[in-house]
């Protein structure tokens, strides 16, 4: 059974941190926009894996990177935006689930014109 106080924390959480990199960061270097799909916090509240994409001509893998080194302002903001008796400390991720699902999507379009091309014969 799912932790409902832990889905509404993460909850939080997500929208806290989405709010603080668009209002707050400002890093020249990164010219993508910035999303924060999910987060998962363990039950302890102690850490947080927070899953980011990016679209745009910065790299995920260097904003990513960018992110952590500006992890200690954004668990500060965190900490006043999301009252928890522990602010958790934060470990960006990026997310490839979007990748996996686009090479997917590839290769049943491929079976699928493999299959076409095989019925017209």
């Amino acid at each position: 059974m799912k932790n409902v106080r832990l889905e509404r924390i993460n909850s939080e959480i997500a929208a806290a941190i989405q709010a603080i990199i668009d209002n707050n960061i400002r890093d020249p270097q990164i010219d993508a926009l910035i999303s924060v799909l999910h987060v998962d916090t363990t039950p302890d509240l102690a850490y947080s894996r927070v899953y980011i994409t990016s679209m745009g001509n910065t790299p995920t893998a260097e904003v990513v990177a960018r992110l952590k080194g500006a992890g200690g302002f954004i668990r500060g903001e965190l900490s006043k935006k999301v009252k928890l008796r522990i602010t958790p400390r934060l470990e960006f991720i990026q997310d490839t689930s979007m990748d996996k699902s686009q090479r997917i999507e590839d290769i049943l379009k491929t079976i699928k014109y493999a299959t076409e091309s095989d019925d017209e014969e």
